[in-house]
């Protein structure tokens, strides 16, 4: 059976094709070849903690040293790690195992090439052919035990990026470490000079069960209780963030891209079609790029057009000077920022007001181009009219799912409410076998 690689990997229920140790094998060569395509001869392999990495990851090897490749074995550690291994020139390309966020029953696998970043379109189609047969291979390749060596690249990376961490100084933090990836990194928190850390979701349980960035609930009760200045919380690779200020209160991610995009004075940002729309209007004299959904598209305009910021508002943040999201460092880097011109997070983030909107889908039995859906668009024309000024309709079909995503936004509550109702409607009658969820 065939491998499909979304933008940011493969993932589904561990021991249900693809997440078998067939298809990590097979990747595991193809990583070889993609090792291979960029003059190198070593791969870079790491996990997050779920049950089923262990033996994916020697699935992985299996394949990474069959294929005639050298293997650096990084253990368990975040998805960052293995892009700045591959940036740092430790190895040529990198295979994570990993669902990221999602539940402990669940994996995947995320590549990454040339300079710590993930493939694009051609990268994928070149990969996915590897993956239905490789060159025979010339030799065995050997392996290495490189848990060491990418956290101290790691460890370097971070340091080169934390200008201001004096502000951090005699700070009680809450970390919810997610059960997850990030455990290897807490020995580097507790060396960061005079910060009083409270754990959370630091070994004690299951990856991303009841902890981590989907779960901020726990976090935001750990914040009052211990009196915290503040909170953040990672996912299971420890690529995403989420905040909390001093009161508990979730930060929403696009008010944290608009304090980092402000503090860092950039004047070119880059966001997903679904980040909020007061970004534009509450940063005069930036120029604000949308791309599609995911990471990938990010760094691809950020590295085309030297643009230092490019944030999803799930809180996968990415910089210039760092190879990939990582959820510490922009969790860190946003408590800096908030703390160089205010004394709490709270306030630091109170002039960002989101514009309201709705968020709905709909099951669709099949994916007619919207384009060509005269009564969608006509629905979409009427509402952004209706909407006035900042608002805005957006439809997309989901990448994994038989769904039909949709987004209403505008200065109006009211009239958002109603607009979304309006197009679902519309929805449900113009596309074939449409459904509420």
């Amino acid at each position: 059976m065939k491998i499909k690689f979304g933008t940011d990997g493969v993932r589904g229920e561990a021991g249900h094709w693809p997440i078998e140790e067939d298809a990590g094998e097979r990747i595991g060569r193809a990583a070889a070849m993609l090792a291979f395509s960029t003059g190198g001869n070593r791969v870079v392999v790491g996990r997050d903690t779920r049950p089923s990495g262990p033996a994916l990851e020697e699935a992985v090897v299996r394949g990474v040293l069959a294929q005639g490749a050298d293997c650096l074995r990084a253990g368990m550690t975040p998805t960052s790690a293995v892009s700045v291994a591959v940036d740092a020139q430790l190895a040529a390309a990198g295979v994570m195992i990993t669902a990221s966020h999602n539940a402990a029953k669940d994996n995947g696998f995320k590549l990454v090439g040339r300079g710590g970043r993930k493939l694009d379109d051609n990268g994928i189609s070149i990969f996915e052919a590897w993956l239905e047969g490789c060159p025979e291979p010339t030799q065995i390749g050997v392996n290495h035990d490189g848990s060491g060596r990418v956290l101290d690249a790691w460890t370097q990376a971070m340091g080169r990026c934390l200008a201001g961490a004096s502000l951090l100084r005699g700070k009680r933090i809450a970390v919810d470490l997610a059960n997850g990836a990030a455990l290897a990194l807490r020995p580097w928190l507790e060396t960061l000079d005079g910060v009083e850390w409270v754990f959370r979701g630091a070994g004690e349980g299951v990856i991303n069960d009841g902890v981590g960035s989907e779960h901020p609930e726990g976090l935001a009760a750990l914040v009052i209780e211990q009196r915290c200045d503040a909170g953040l919380a990672v996912d299971g690779d420890a690529d995403r963030c989420v905040l909390v200020d001093e009161k508990g209160q979730r930060i929403a991610g696009d008010a944290l891209t608009w304090l980092l995009c402000r503090h860092m004075g950039a004047t070119d940002l880059v966001v997903t079609v679904m980040s909020n729309g007061a970004l534009e209007p509450l940063l005069p004299g930036v120029r604000v790029l949308r791309t599609p959904v995911g990471d990938r598209h990010l760094r691809e305009a950020m590295d085309a057009q030297g643009i230092l910021l490019g944030a999803e508002e799930s809180g996968h943040v990415l910089f210039d000077d760092f190879a990939a999201g990582d959820g510490l460092l922009t969790g860190l880097r946003t408590l800096i920022a908030a703390w160089s011109g205010h004394n709490t997070i709270s306030a630091a983030v109170a002039p960002f007001k989101s514009l309201p909107r709705e968020l709905s889908k709909l099951r669709v039995g099949s994916r007619p181009v919207l384009a060509g859906v005269a009564e969608v668009q006509a629905a979409i024309a009427k509402s952004t009219a209706e909407l006035g000024e900042h608002g805005r309709v957006f439809l997309r079909y989901s990448g994994t799912e038989p769904v039909l995503r949709l987004l209403v936004e505008g200065q109006d509550a009211h009239r958002v409410a109603a607009e979304m109702v309006y197009l679902r409607d519309v929805c449900q009658v113009a596309l074939p076998q449409a459904g509420l969820l």
